[in-house]
């Protein structure tokens, strides 16, 4: 879609361009310069008003595209195609009575109180169906009717897995238990994310927890959590004919992420311990990119590190930063010849299976909760180091280098030495150091101080309905193909309910928990942020505030509504190129940026 899309606007553009070369031609052939500087600068002028040309061109095609996809194309596909009998009426809908949302602390604390220590638990358990090899499975963000039923293998000879980490922490105040739970799935409605919580609801009470945020990693080679991958037409065809309704998620899986998830819960309240936190990050520009323009990405990896007081206890690595774990998913052929197009079936946890391996091979718990991930996606250069190998191992390669960039952020080129063959050399810096391409992982990496965090804990969410204006997504939720809780108001228009947060850990992590794939000029400002009715958050907010993406809900990209388009182009000023885009297509609509952001502000302004 991307590639006939760029073809054609790219046609329209360069007449444009013809068009504009003329007049420019024409012009300079009628022109007396009495100065090199006054001919540069009428240059210039030229070229910058025709790149305003291209720009103003690409805006009324995006704008023609959203017409066509959106108002025309997907008005007409709802009309026809009838609601499941799991759609509500809007009109009678009570927020304030739908279960399961859980509000955080009752007031924000800014200094250490009661015992002033941290107490945090750790604990993860499997998600994979106990019918996992026996029965197949659809592999979420390939094409739909993928099926498979087995576990890439690591290099250790261990099967990988698809887990559920937790952590359930407090800050000895007496305001209760947080849990921050990280699935291995691509993503999670808000509806699935509440049913992860009435599983634990006893658990809640009987703990005082406050709080329960369900964070995905959002692997793109994982067992699909969203239903659009796994049966979509019989899923709609069964929702039209049936009262019955048919989910698109299979619930044997959602079965044992509530399971999976209760167990990694129940774990970390066992392993509770007291301890101090230290913070730290790092920029690790170099290991991730933006594919589309705007170009605007927070590059900083952010780790917080629990030490025990008791020795005996293990500490725990916690990590945060926007990637998408999706290097596994770019070897579509297998070596099957035998079939015109084949898909590799296995599974695999991407890079997050490989960062744990050596985080865990050095001593410590791991848990990632995704960060900032937007539109970026991982830079393999510097992980790839000239070494064959097919998509999966260079996930394999990523994750082992980010987990010791992690481990050794704070030491010396000597301790980074140490470690490295404390875990095995896992990127084979014996082997290969001196190869062309190869880069050792130690060497160049900035040495960051870590901090002591106080005990601060505070934490708040809200719920609220937001309207799906974005009628593909609106219809996969209408149908059920989609898990989103779909409710209809009496004009035909859909909304489902979705949280943000605002959540500090003591003065060094702010962090406002998103529900979606937020664009990082929304974060950072700059040219992408031009025409938002709101300021940047960190601008508003006045503070370095970091984002957590995917927390609570699978709400898709969340941009400006200025650059908003289901399918076209947006100008790179880096390239001085248009690159293809077709992101929105998975978004809640223009109306999510300003009412997810306008949603975390009001939270903002009531405890700061």
């Amino acid at each position: 879609m991307k590639k006939s899309m760029k073809a054609l606007i790219s046609i329209l553009l360069c007449c444009c361009m013809i068009f504009s070369s003329v007049v420019i031609v024409s012009a300079e052939t009628t022109s007396e310069y009495t100065s090199v500087a006054e001919y540069v600068a009428e240059t210039e002028a030229k070229e910058d008003k025709s790149l305003q040309i291209k720009i103003k061109l690409s805006k009324v095609l995006n704008a023609v595209s959203n017409f066509f996809i959106n108002d025309f194309l997907g008005t007409a596909l709802n009309l026809v195609i009838p609601s499941s009998k799991a759609v509500e009426k809007l009109e009678d809908f009570d927020l304030e009575k739908y279960d399961n949302f859980y509000a955080g602390t009752e007031n924000f604390i800014d200094e250490p109180q009661g015992e002033k220590v941290w107490n945090l638990g750790y604990g993860k358990a499997s998600v994979l169906p106990t019918d996992f090899g026996e029965k197949k499975y659809a592999k979420g963000a390939y094409l739909p009717y993928v099926f498979g039923d087995d576990m890439y293998t690591d290099e250790d000879g261990v099967k990988e897995d698809l887990l559920a980490r937790a952590i359930v922490m407090n800050d000895s105040s007496g305001r209760g238990n947080v849990v921050f739970i990280a699935v291995d799935a691509m993503g999670l409605a808000n509806a699935d994310v509440r049913l992860i919580r009435e599983g634990m609801k006893d658990l809640a009470e009987k703990y005082n927890i406050v709080s329960i945020n369900v964070s995905c990693t959002h692997i793109h080679t994982g067992i699909d959590s969203q239903g659009v991958w796994t049966d979509p037409i019989g899923c709609i065809i069964n929702n039209i004919f049936s009262k019955n309704v048919k989910y698109g998620v299979e619930r044997s899986f959602i079965e044992s992420l509530v399971s999976g998830s209760r167990k990694a819960v129940e774990a970390a309240l066992s392993d509770m311990t007291s301890g101090k936190m230290y913070y730290s990050q790092v920029d690790v520009k170099n290991y991730v990119n933006d594919r589309t323009a705007p170009i605007s990405l927070d590059t900083n990896l952010y780790k917080l590190e629990f030490v025990p007081t008791d020795s005996e206890k293990t500490p725990t690595i916690v990590a945060t930063f926007g990637c998408h774990p999706e290097s596994a998913s770019y070897d579509w052929a297998t070596a099957d010849p035998d079939k015109l197009l084949s898909f590799d079936k296995k599974f695999t946890a991407d890079f997050i299976w490989y960062t744990e391996k050596v985080v865990n091979s050095a001593g410590y718990n791991f848990i990632f909760l995704q960060g900032n991930v937007s539109t970026v996606t991982s830079s393999r250069y510097y992980t790839g180091d000239g070494i064959d190998g097919n998509s999966h191992y260079t996930a394999v390669r990523y994750g082992y280098e980010i987990g010791y960039i992690l481990l050794g952020m704070s030491m010396s080129e000597a301790e980074r030495i140490a470690l490295n063959e404390k875990t095995g050399d896992r990127l084979g810096v014996k082997a290969y150091e001196g190869q062309q391409d190869y880069t050792v992982w130690y060497k160049g990496l900035v040495t960051v101080e870590k901090e002591e965090v106080k005990p601060i804990l505070n934490i708040k969410l809200k719920q609220f309905v937001v309207e799906i204006d974005n009628n593909i997504i609106a219809l996969l939720g209408k149908t059920s193909v989609a898990d989103n809780f779909v409710l209809k108001d009496k004009k035909g228009n859909f909304y489902t309910v979705s949280e943000t947060g605002y959540l500090e850990i003591g003065e060094q992590m702010k962090v406002y928990m998103s529900p979606g794939e937020t664009f990082g000029e929304l974060l950072l400002g700059g040219s992408g942020a031009e025409g938002f009715e709101m300021k940047p958050i960190r601008e508003y907010t006045g503070e370095n505030i970091i984002i957590m993406d995917l927390m609570n809900d699978a709400a898709g990209y969340v941009a400006n509504p200025a650059n908003y388009v289901l399918a076209g182009l947006q100008y790179n000023e880096f390239s001085g190129e248009f690159d293809s885009d077709t992101w929105c297509l998975i978004s809640y609509g223009k109306g999510a940026a300003p009412t997810f952001i306008g949603n975390f502000y009001e939270i903002f302004d009531s405890v700061r």
